[in-house]
């Protein structure tokens, strides 16, 4: 998963991937800048969770994030943590991030499908 996320081929050494990784990360302007980078006028925002996190009861749960611009309360990016529960200890961990982009210079989001608008 991580190295589609970055686009690198099949037997690329994870060095690599971590780098490539890494350097599109640093790029503030890219869809992830509004995190990476919060204080860029487009980094301005509000964190709303519309509902606690919810539990499956099956060691496995899911969060919802959404950031919305602090001035005019427009949804920017709705964010979803998918969370597995380690056996040894009952920690939960980060199993998968979801980010669903609806600013219209990134929309929906690379390697995304549009979700419909009244999501948002």
């Amino acid at each position: 998963m991580l190295r589609e996320s970055v686009g690198a081929p099949v037997g690329t050494k994870e060095e690599l991937i971590y780098r490539a990784l890494c350097k599109a990360m640093e790029n503030s302007n890219t869809q992830f800048g509004l995190v990476a980078y919060p204080d860029e006028d487009d980094g301005q925002y509000t964190m709303d969770f519309p509902f606690d996190t919810l539990d499956y009861f099956d060691g496995t749960s899911w969060l919802e994030c959404r950031l919305r611009d602090k001035d005019t309360d427009t949804l920017l990016v709705v964010l979803g943590w998918s969370f597995k529960q380690r056996e040894s200890d009952g920690a939960w961990l980060i199993d998968g991030i979801d980010w669903q982009d609806f600013r219209e210079k990134f929309r929906p989001g690379y390697g995304r499908e549009e979700w419909e608008r009244i999501c948002g």
